[in-house]
C-alpha cells in the first residue's frame, strides 16, 4: 500500500478522520490500478475513473475543512488554506498534463509522491485543527 491509516495521527473530528480514511483507501486502490496499467497496460479505464475520483475527493475534503475552520473561527485558518492551495496547484498541474497531453505517467507520479505531504499535513497541520475544531464543537454542544 502507498499509505496506511496508522501513519496519521486520529483526529478528533469523526468527520475530518472518516475523510482521510476514505482518501487512504482512494489512494491504494489508485496504486493497485496504477501498477496493473504501468505493468500490463490492462484497467486504463477503471485507473482514469479512480483519479478522477480522487481529485473530486480532495476538492472536497479540502473545501469541508476550510468550512469547518470558517465556522469555528479557526485562528490559523490563512496558514491551513494556503497548505490546501498549493496542493491542489500541483494536482491540478498534473491532471492538466493527464487531461490536456495524455500523460497519465505525471497524474500517477503525483498520486505516488502525495502520502508524503498527506502525513505530514494531517499530522502537524490536521491534528491540532481537528482539536481545536472539536473543542468548539463541544462547547456548542453545551450552549
Amino acid at each position: 500500500a502507498l499509505l496506511y491509516v496508522e501513519q496519521v495521527e486520529d483526529l478528533d473530528v469523526v468527520e475530518m478522520q472518516q475523510t482521510h480514511e476514505d482518501e487512504i483507501k482512494l489512494l491504494n486502490e489508485i496504486e493497485k490500478l496504477a501498477t496493473q496499467y504501468t505493468l500490463q497496460k490492462t484497467n486504463l479505464n477503471k485507473l482514469e475513473e479512480k483519479l478522477d475520483e480522487y481529485i473530486a475527493h480532495v476538492k472536497e475534503h479540502f473545501a469541508n475543512e476550510e468550512r469547518l475552520m470558517k465556522k469555528y473561527d479557526f485562528p490559523s485558518y490563512d496558514m491551513h488554506k494556503t497548505a490546501h492551495d498549493m496542493f491542489l496547484v500541483d494536482l491540478d498541474y498534473a491532471i492538466k498534463q493527464w487531461k490536456s497531453f495524455g500523460d497519465i505517467k505525471k497524474m500517477i507520479n503525483f498520486v505516488f509522491n502525495a502520502p508524503e505531504w498527506i502525513v505530514m499535513h494531517i499530522n502537524t497541520v490536521d491534528a491540532p485543527t481537528s482539536m481545536y475544531i472539536s473543542q468548539k464543537m463541544a462547547l456548542e454542544d453545551k450552549a
